[in-house]
């Protein structure tokens, strides 16, 4: 069964490791990444499509999907 979501983010992996355009191609990867994710395949299997790690496609995904403010961390002094 060939999986096109999983095809689309070997390929965008793929342009990411052999082009001097990484910021292009990184956020190609990101998209597609998030688009797998949210069509069901698992972390595992677009992980390894990537050549990502688990945390990492989460986190692609996760930048992607999520466009709400970015939460600020309070720091306190003990």
């Amino acid at each position: 069964m060939i999986d096109s979501e999983l095809l689309a983010v070997e390929a965008a992996a793929a342009r990411l490791e052999s082009s001097p355009a990484a910021e292009e191609n990184a956020a190609s990867l990101q998209s597609a990444v998030a688009t797998a994710v949210t069509h069901g395949k698992s972390i595992r299997d677009v992980a390894a499509a990537a050549h990502l790690t688990a945390l990492e496609v989460l986190d692609a995904a996760d930048a992607v999907t999520y466009t709400g403010p970015v939460a600020q961390v309070r720091t306190t002094a003990l």
